[in-house]
């Protein structure tokens, strides 16, 4: 994404009121959606120290034995190469995968900011570091007075960081865990044939043993209850499909996914500012909230039983009874039970 300008303060540091507010928006955001990886710690770092600093009238500006000190607890060294590392993931794969979700975040609580890091250059030798601080961004398209107007909900969900898919899901969905053209078939096209040729096989088969004047054996009992299997599976990748075309989006299946990943759906979407004519592709994407009950991660779920062919949200500290629905235009929900 392209940069944003920078938002000005008012008081003596170039720090104000709105410091204080993305620090506060990104410690929410990484309460929810944050991980354990480094990167993520560094933000976290941020945040909190940055409040910190603000509240005793210091500079929230840390160089990078101070980041990584709080990260890994090494003191010595120099912290320059470790930062480094971070630095190209938090400007590269992360704010790839992350600044969309960061800016929706901060819009859903009312900002027209959102928070972001900065690195600026010491103008000293070589012993001096340069200084990281979080910086506020203006949301493309953002105002108080043009800001959307969304109908009254209770929950709102954002796009999660980079997924981990299977090993056979990464050969068809590129870096961006999106599927297009011959790839976007792929997960199609097996699944139809591989019905047909059960289908037909099924239907030789139980014309074949009409033909016969023997009684069954076992042995063709086993293989009618085969071909009867093989069928239902063949029936419930198509109607996979046929519910993928008809709702846009659908859970994705245990095995495209990583094994400790949950909530994944695959979705069939049109890229932002494409005509009518430009097919769709297909990503899998994760969205996830926080329960406006416990302040708990919230990810979508089957609706099954009491909400049949929907996608719910369902808190994970109480997947029972705290569940809302999932509009996936707007992105936001509403209390179910």
């Amino acid at each position: 994404m392209n940069n944003n300008h920078k938002l000005t303060g008012s008081s003596t540091n170039g720090f104000d009121q709105n410091t204080v507010a993305i620090a506060e928006c990104l410690k929410d955001y990484l309460s929810v959606h944050g991980r354990t990886a480094q990167h993520f710690q560094i933000l976290r770092f941020l945040a909190d120290e940055t409040l910190q600093r603000l509240s005793e009238g210091k500079q929230p500006w840390f160089n990078y034995l101070a980041i990584r000190e709080a990260v890994t607890g090494e003191t010595e060294g120099d912290a320059s190469a470790w930062f480094g590392r971070h630095w190209k993931t938090l400007t590269g794969d992360f704010r790839q995968k992350c600044e969309e979700g960061i800016q929706k975040f901060a819009s859903d609580q009312g900002l027209t900011i959102y928070p972001w890091i900065e690195k600026r250059e010491s103008n000293g030798g070589a012993g001096n570091q340069a200084l990281i601080c979080l910086v506020a961004l203006a949301i493309p398209g953002s105002s108080p007075q043009a800001a959307k107007k969304l109908p009254e909900h209770d929950i709102d969900y954002i796009p999660a960081e980079k997924l981990k898919l299977s090993w056979w899901a990464r050969w068809l969905f590129n870096k961006d865990q999106v599927a297009e053209g011959w790839r976007k078939w792929m997960l199609v096209w097996p699944n139809l044939i591989g019905l047909g040729i059960v289908s037909l096989l099924g239907v030789f088969l139980l014309w074949a043993m009409s033909q016969s004047t023997s009684p069954l054996t076992a042995s063709d009992t086993t293989i009618l209850i085969y071909i009867g299997l093989f069928a239902w599976y063949a029936r419930h990748l198509a109607d996979r499909f046929c519910r993928l075309v008809d709702d846009r989006i659908i859970l994705a299946s245990d095995h495209m996914v990583g094994f400790k990943e949950f909530g994944v759906c695959l979705e069939l979407f049109k890229p932002e500012g494409s005509n009518a004519d430009t097919p769709k592709r297909a990503r899998m994407i994760k969205y996830a909230g926080t329960c406006p009950i416990c302040s708990a991660q919230v990810l979508l779920d089957k609706g099954e039983p009491d909400f049949p062919r929907r996608i719910v949200g369902r808190c994970q500290e109480s997947p029972r009874e705290h569940v809302f629905s999932f509009d996936r235009a707007t992105r936001c929900g509403y209390r179910l039970r």
